[in-house]
């Protein structure tokens, strides 16, 4: 495993899978060898094999909470958000204290705009055991947003950036909560910070809402004019 996270360091991944490969020919009872195999992939983008691996790890230690969570990751990405939300809650009923757990079916409820008062309840209850963590305290913001709370979303998505100050997300939500209370240069403010930090291929719509947020405030400006 070591040796694999080196290899992983100096950005050499396929070198790394080679290895916990062998290591699992070698010992394969070790969940923690399939764990980290299942990042591996995850972060390849490779979600079958992800899933695959991850699976085989928990034929060996079905109560494990760290593959179960990897897995509803993994299910995440593959847009299974039933698979996910049930991984997560599979990961609650083995490890009561795991907030990121709580907050990823919180978030995740947020961002199928649903069940959003038990949504505010897990997220609360992450936060409650991680009250530092900006991540969280921007998914509660999200769902404020969700809940048409918009000055609350604001307040609670203040906080997550000032923890926070440079995920694309978080920007882009506070963004999205300004344009919500009508203050329009702090939301393309943030909109632009977002847009700095996004990887390429996931600018697209965050290039339209900014050229579409100026085109509004230019034709404002004329008006008053």
């Amino acid at each position: 495993i070591h040796v694999a996270f080196l290899y992983q360091k100096v950005d050499q991944t396929d070198k790394a899978i080679d290895h916990l490969k062998n290591a699992i020919e070698k010992t394969p009872e070790d969940p923690e060898v399939y764990h980290f195999l299942g990042v591996l992939y995850e972060e390849s983008e490779n979600y079958p094999e992800a899933e695959a691996v991850l699976k085989e790890g928990l034929k060996i230690d079905p109560d494990n909470p760290k593959l179960h969570f990897r897995l509803g990751v993994v299910y995440d990405k593959l847009d299974r958000k039933e698979d996910c939300i049930d991984q997560m809650k599979i990961v609650i009923e083995l490890d009561p204290e795991n907030a990121n757990a709580f907050n990823y079916i919180g978030y995740t409820l947020a961002e199928l705009n649903r069940d959003l008062d038990e949504a505010e309840e897990l997220i609360k209850r992450a936060i409650e055991l991680k009250p530092d963590d900006g991540y969280i305290t921007d998914s509660l913001g999200w769902v404020f947003y969700q809940q048409g709370r918009y000055e609350e979303a604001v307040e609670v998505l203040e906080k997550a950036v000032a923890l926070v100050s440079d995920d694309p997300i978080i920007l882009e939500h506070m963004g999205d909560a300004y344009l919500k209370v009508s203050q329009k240069h702090k939301a393309l403010e943030f909109y632009e910070k977002s847009l700095q930090v996004k990887e390429e291929k996931d600018k697209a719509d965050l290039e339209k809402k900014i050229q579409d947020l100026r085109s509004e405030i230019i034709k404002g400006e004329n008006q008053v004019k």
